[in-house]
Parts: structure tokens; C-alpha cells; sequence
């Protein structure tokens, strides 16, 4: 997963805020693993659209 920088110049809405504790917790956790896997092999199958 790429890192992307923290823009400072939005506004968050009212309630929302960013967690510092959640930098990085979830790198390189494969999220989806089983929609990833099928999507894989119906695009080896089918191909892609030209």
C-alpha cells in the first residue's frame, strides 16, 4: 500500500478527527484477500476489456 501525505489544508467535518495511533497499524494487512483472489482469476479468465 502507498503512504500518502497527511493534507493539513482540509477541513474535516464536525465530529471527525485523525487518529495518529491508526499510522500504519494496518500496513501490509492483505484486507479483502478472498474479493481480491476472485477478481484475479475472473480477469485470467475473461481478460480485460479493450
Amino acid at each position: 500500500m502507498k503512504t500518502k501525505e497527511l493534507n493539513t489544508g482540509i477541513k474535516l467535518p464536525k465530529g471527525f478527527k485523525i487518529s495518529p495511533e491508526l499510522d500504519g497499524k494496518y500496513d501490509g494487512q492483505p484486507l479483502f484477500k478472498e474479493k481480491a483472489a476472485k477478481a484475479k482469476e475472473m480477469i485470467r479468465i475473461a481478460g480485460l476489456p479493450d
